[in-house]
């Protein structure tokens, strides 16, 4: 009758002390969880407040734009303004650094890219659309990294993801259809074929890709109405050329 008790009690120490060592092992894993939570939240505030400094470049930029649309015809305004939005563009190299340290060597940059993926997206608009002023072509996805000042280039592991610069790309056609408005408005009529055939073939690329990204999905479709938009602006001049023509035409007859 003593062993079963004994071997009761051996068994009842052996349950208590392994479902203490079971719990203490828990605890310690879960602090550990949350010490590496801190850490991370810490490190996401630090990025938070590099990616702050991008904005006042990104408004200086859109506002240097602006000037672009309000310049056609006036081709040494829009020369200064181009040579503007790339000063901006420069003050962005700094920043990115400041990413990177705060990101830290260990740890993967796109863990953290969707904190400054709209952001830089807005910048691949403005170099995309600064070179098809002076290049009429589409800028590719390496050298409008390097107008940023991001990538191995310039020793920088915040870099240009596809989709980033896609996005980028979306947005062009709406700037290139308010552009055709306003060169329509002043007279440029030479830049409404060339707005409409740029246009034109990136919506055909466009098509040519899987969109599985929802928010690219949405973009891709803006491009789509840009084109309409630029080919009601190109109806309504040639519209209006015929109609001048007419009433040329029958003024001269009025006259003989």
């Amino acid at each position: 009758s003593t062993l079963p008790r004994t071997l009761e009690s051996s068994q009842t120490d052996i349950i208590i002390i392994t479902t203490w060592q079971r719990t203490e092992s828990m605890e310690d894993y879960f602090r550990s969880i949350q010490e590496q939570l801190e850490a991370k939240e810490a490190v996401r505030e630090t990025i938070g407040l590099a990616v702050k400094k991008l904005q006042p470049i990104k408004r200086a930029i859109e506002s240097s734009l602006e000037k672009v649309q309000t310049s056609v015809g006036d081709a040494k305004a829009q020369d200064l303004v181009i040579q503007k939005v790339r000063d901006h563009l420069s003050e962005l190299q700094k920043v990115w650094k400041e990413l990177d340290d705060a990101i830290g060597t260990n740890v993967s940059t796109e863990q953290y890219r969707r904190m400054w993926a709209n952001t830089i997206s807005s910048f691949v608009m403005a170099v995309v659309f600064i070179h098809w002023i002076e290049k009429r072509e589409l800028l590719d996805r390496e050298k409008v990294e390097e107008a940023m000042y991001a990538g191995k280039k310039y020793g920088c592991r915040i870099h240009l993801d596809f989709e980033d610069y896609l996005v980028g790309v979306c947005a062009v056609p709406k700037e290139l259809a308010r552009l055709c408005l306003n060169s329509a408005s002043h007279g440029r009529y030479e830049l409404l074929e060339a707005i409409s055939k740029f246009v034109t073939e990136l919506y055909a690329g466009f098509r040519l890709l899987n969109l599985k990204n929802d928010n690219l999905r949405r973009r891709f479709d803006g491009i789509k109405y840009a084109v309409q938009k630029i080919e009601e602006v190109i109806y309504d001049v040639k519209v209006r050329s015929l109609m001048d023509k007419t009433d040329g035409s029958s003024m001269k007859k009025s006259t003989l």
